[in-house]
């Protein structure tokens, strides 16, 4: 896997703006997972109709049970094409050999009705794990986020969608007069020819939506290991160390390759001649408007509709012929048994509450899911309340902290000898230790960044310049490998013995290493 070569900007992103990148690479992608959709689902759908017996209903649920077998060959091109290496359906046989294995079983059986498929299939396929080894896998990657169901559910609507809009355009475009389709029995007969319609609809409704599904379950599943693995990181410093320029990863200003023929200016001009050639058309377009001839008065306005009324089409008489029953003096009706109006009372008795009852629930599951939408919306906040196990800072570990004057001293000693990692690490951890005693909670594995962060909400902007200057110049020694001069590590040196003199400590703060 070639980071370099990939064909979108690998960066941290939230798990919406991942999905969009994948419904981006979708787009530009479509018709060879589209093909490559329908070459592996038509041999598992004849297969499925010989083994049913012409029942389209069972036949209609073994196709949408095996969806992920036709979705393992559309993940596995797409991993290749986004790195640089696309596999040419004239190779379709390598594709599936490498798609169908035996670890899609699982997908297939007891994990087939899992809301989050789209984005355990690539650490299933891709990374080859099993056992208890693929479950820790997805409990890291994961961590909570109910993107991957949200994805399901938005793409089985959009299925049905489409389905019933195909389904319904069929119905009305069939001229009057010629035989029509039988919307009731395309839903629910199983046996009826409207049915057997309705099922290639909504298989092609499916192969319309899978290649979109598939790629944003892949590009969250990238997404997530760009965040935890720091690919843009890694690709930052391989450009440093190419370029001989410092790192900028993650910067705003990031320019993202095109993934697509930008139109929209071809559009707009083809929209502004079309519009043109409508206004200026003999015959159409805008017009000088003609005035409306008068209102006729009340008497010729009767006499009109006198007129329109006595036409023969308002006036004509049909005959209709209906069955209808025929109840005598004898035939009266029997009386209700007992045990039906204790039935039907009981049933007007428990009626409120039962309504009562569904309106609870309705209200607990809205409660439910806007709070569940409001966590996914600020995982940000979340991450802060569970802090990353995931370290990529290169912070010195903590130790014993030293009194500003030992440090002062040992951080002398490594200029002296020509140490510059060792003195700045020193005074790193010693600005570390300083924020603990001044209440700064630091959680175990944060970053520089997140320290920083933390440090802004206890200290002054003047107190927390020179921890700003320290960090940058430690980031850029730990990480791009830039040693700063011994002059400049001397004057970090005076400016962190000025902080610890004028920051006033407070009580009780306990110390943790960054």
């Amino acid at each position: 896997m070639e980071l370099d070569r990939a064909a979108a900007v690998l960066r941290p992103r939230r798990p919406w703006e991942g999905v969009d990148l994948g419904f981006t690479l979708a787009r530009q992608w479509f018709p060879t997972l589209w093909l490559l959709w329908w070459l592996g689902t038509l041999p598992p759908a004849l297969l499925a109709l010989a083994l049913v017996g012409g029942k389209a209903d069972w036949w209609l649920v073994l196709v949408w049970w095996f969806k992920p077998l036709y979705e393992a060959p559309l993940l596995y091109w797409s991993s290749r094409a986004l790195f640089g290496e696309p596999v040419a359906l004239r190779n379709a046989g390598v594709i599936f050999r490498s798609a169908w294995t035996r670890r899609l079983l699982p997908s297939l059986l007891w994990r087939r009705l899992s809301v989050g498929r789209s984005f355990n299939l690539p650490i299933v396929l891709l990374e080859g794990l099993h056992g208890a080894a693929v479950r820790s896998r997805r409990r890291v990657l994961s961590e909570g986020d109910g993107t991957a169901a949200w994805l399901t559910l938005i793409c089985y609507h959009f299925e049905a969608i489409l389905w019933g809009g195909l389904l319904l355009g069929l119905y009305f475009l069939i001229p009057a007069g010629l035989p029509n389709i039988d919307l009731a029995a395309a839903v629910t007969d199983g046996q009826s020819w409207p049915y057997w319609l309705s099922s290639a609809l909504y298989l092609l409704a499916a192969s319309v939506i899978a290649p979109f599904y598939v790629c944003g379950g892949f590009a969250l599943y990238i997404g997530r290991r760009t965040e935890l693995e720091a690919w843009d990181l890694e690709l930052a410093f391989r450009q440093a160390g190419t370029t001989g320029s410092a790192p900028r990863a993650g910067t705003p200003g990031q320019r993202e390759r095109r993934l697509g023929p930008g139109r929209p200016l071809t559009m707009a001009l083809v929209g502004t001649l079309l519009i043109g050639l409508a206004t200026t058309w003999p015959g159409g377009g805008l017009q000088a408007a003609t005035p409306a001839p008068p209102w006729p008065d009340a008497a010729e306005a009767r006499a009109i509709m006198a007129e329109v009324l006595a036409d023969e089409t308002f006036g004509r008489t049909r005959e209709l012929t209906f069955w209808a029953p025929i109840t005598g003096p004898d035939e009266m009706p029997t009386e209700t048994p007992s045990w039906l109006r204790w039935l039907g009372e009981l049933a007007l008795l428990l009626g409120p509450l039962f309504k009562w009852l569904l309106v609870i629930c309705a209200v607990a599951a809205v409660a439910l899911l806007a709070r569940r939408i409001l966590r996914d919306w600020r995982p940000a906040a979340r991450r802060r309340r569970q802090p990353s196990t995931v370290i990529r800072a290169a912070a010195p570990a903590a130790d014993p902290h030293p009194t500003p004057v030992d440090l002062a001293t040992a951080v002398r000693a490594h200029l002296a000898a020509g140490d510059a990692r060792g003195a700045l690490a020193l005074l790193y951890r010693g600005s570390i230790a300083h924020l603990s005693r001044c209440a700064v909670t630091i959680p175990e594995g944060a970053t520089e960044g997140e320290v920083l962060r933390l440090a802004a909400h206890h200290l002054e902007a003047s107190e927390l310049a020179p921890l700003r200057l320290l960090t940058h110049d430690w980031e850029a020694l730990a990480y791009a490998r830039r040693t700063p001069d011994l002059d400049r590590i001397d004057a970090h040196l005076a400016a962190w013995l000025r902080w610890t003199d004028t920051a006033a400590p407070r009580p009780d703060g306990a110390d943790h290493g960054a």
